[in-house]
Formats: C-alpha cells, sequence, structure tokens
C-alpha cells in the first residue's frame, strides 16, 4: 500500500481508472479540502490493481474503504488484494446497481452491518432565528464527547475535534445546554443551494423539552436560501423516520449499505 501525500497524488490514482459507462463504480465522494486534509495527516492509502483502486483510509482501530473501479472484476480484484485487517465500507446507491456492487464485497468477507436511507424535502421555512444556539470553536471538545458517547463509529463517521472547531467556526454547529453540559446538538452543512443535515441528536435526560424542535428550527432558520435540505437515517430507525416526516422530509430511494470486514485471525 503507497500512502497519498497530496490532492495531485490523489487525483492521478482516481483519473487512472476509466470510466466505463454502465460498469463504472465508486463510493468516493468525499470533497476536495476533506481529502487534502486526509493526506495532509497521512491517514491515506491507495492499492491500484488493473482497472481499480482502493483508497483506505484509518479510523480509531480500522480502515475506512473507498473504491475507484472500471466494473465488478476489477473491484473484486482489488478487495482480493486488501491486507488482514478490520474494513468498513459505505456503499451508496440504489437496486440492482447497489446489489451488485453490495455482492462483490461480500464474496469477499464483507458483510452488512446497517443500512441507512437519504430523505429530502424542499425549501425550508424561515422561522425566527436563534443566534444562542450557534457554538463556539471552544465547545468542540465537548460536543466530541456527547457524540462518541451516543453513536457507533462503524455506523457514524463521527468528525475529529479539529472538524467541530471548523465548523462551529462556519456557524454550523448548533447546541443546547443545561448548566455545562449539552443536552442536545445539530450539526450540517451548507452548499450552494442544498443544506445536508449531518447530526442532530438529544440526550436521552433532556427528551420531552422540546430540545430536539429548537435544533430543528435553527437548521431550518439557517438554511432558509437553500432549495434542497437532505439527511441519512437508519432505514429500520422507524421513530427517527416519523420525525422527519413531521419536519417535511420524504425517502428518496437512494440507500447507503454499510458493510464490514472483520479482523482475521489464523
Amino acid at each position: 500500500m503507497e500512502v497519498v501525500r497530496s490532492w495531485d497524488q490523489y487525483e492521478r490514482a482516481v483519473s487512472s481508472v476509466r470510466r466505463i459507462a454502465g460498469t463504472y463504480t465508486t463510493n468516493m465522494y468525499g470533497q476536495k479540502s476533506q481529502i487534502e486534509r486526509w493526506c495532509a495527516s497521512g491517514s491515506l492509502g491507495v492499492i491500484a490493481v488493473d482497472g481499480a483502486v482502493l483508497l483506505l483510509r484509518m479510523d480509531r482501530d480500522f480502515v475506512r474503504v473507498y473504491h475507484v473501479a472500471e466494473d465488478r472484476r476489477a473491484l473484486a480484484s482489488a478487495l482480493e488484494a486488501l491486507p488482514s485487517g478490520t474494513y468498513v465500507a459505505d456503499i451508496v446507491g440504489k437496486g440492482s446497481a447497489l446489489e451488485n456492487v453490495c455482492e462483490s464485497y461480500v464474496a469477499q468477507g464483507f458483510e452488512t452491518h446497517r443500512s441507512l436511507q437519504r430523505m429530502c424535502r424542499g425549501k425550508a421555512d424561515a422561522p425566527i432565528s436563534n443566534s444562542s444556539l450557534v457554538a463556539s470553536a471552544r465547545d468542540a471538545t465537548l460536543t466530541h464527547a456527547f457524540l462518541e458517547r451516543l453513536l457507533d463509529p462503524l455506523t457514524e463517521q463521527i468528525p475529529e475535534i479539529a472538524e467541530l472547531e471548523r465548523e462551529a467556526q462556519a456557524g454550523h454547529l448548533l447546541l443546547v445546554r443545561r448548566g455545562n453540559s449539552i443536552i442536545g446538538m445539530l450539526l450540517y452543512d451548507l452548499h450552494g443551494a442544498t443544506g445536508h443535515l449531518r447530526f442532530w441528536h438529544v440526550d436521552d435526560t433532556a427528551r420531552g423539552e422540546g430540545v430536539g424542535r429548537q435544533l430543528m428550527a435553527g437548521f431550518l432558520d439557517r438554511c432558509s436560501k437553500a432549495q434542497r435540505l437532505l439527511l441519512w437515517v437508519l432505514g429500520d430507525n422507524e421513530r427517527s423516520i416519523a420525525i422527519y416526516r413531521h419536519y417535511g422530509f420524504v425517502a428518496d430511494g437512494l440507500l447507503d449499505r454499510i458493510m464490514i470486514k472483520h479482523k482475521e485471525y489464523p
């Protein structure tokens, strides 16, 4: 495996794969700024075979797998080249195209861990702004601990403290506090005409107190100029799906299958 040190090196690896119509497949959708940070930290590696590359990123005690392949044959060859370890891959798509890619992973020892579905809604109404929700960079460490306590890191790509600091500085991190503790948080992205609700969580001790409603109102307000809002939710979490429907979100058919390959022991 070769360590990827720069954006140019990343682009050369990805562009070496032919984009064959009807068979080309990828699950690498990272933005340039994000990929550059991975390169700078030395956490991104690449395995290249004929017709495919795997991009491997360290995350805690496992490795996230991103593929770029001209067809399923090339993808299978790349996955077969993975050394022993624990790997997680998010495979995004619809219908048979999604199932076919997942079958390639299953053939190399991966199994389904969880499944997410995407939900979308149109332009947000603009409720009354509540600027007191907006976090500062100083809140990043506490927010990170809050997410680590609540979430499964295999299912959720929990942002690192440095990323939370950047998002807070951009005004994309909203918090509700009780004293010195966080009891609710919402993290979002806003790119052009699209707002992406990334995390929205309320502590169990604050259920029924309107914390989630307060955070959602802040999100809708700050995305009032967006033409489309989207989010991902666990496909079997009927309670959360019902809440999102209450706020006007509907499933659009796009799925994210989280695949895991556990470390092989002799």
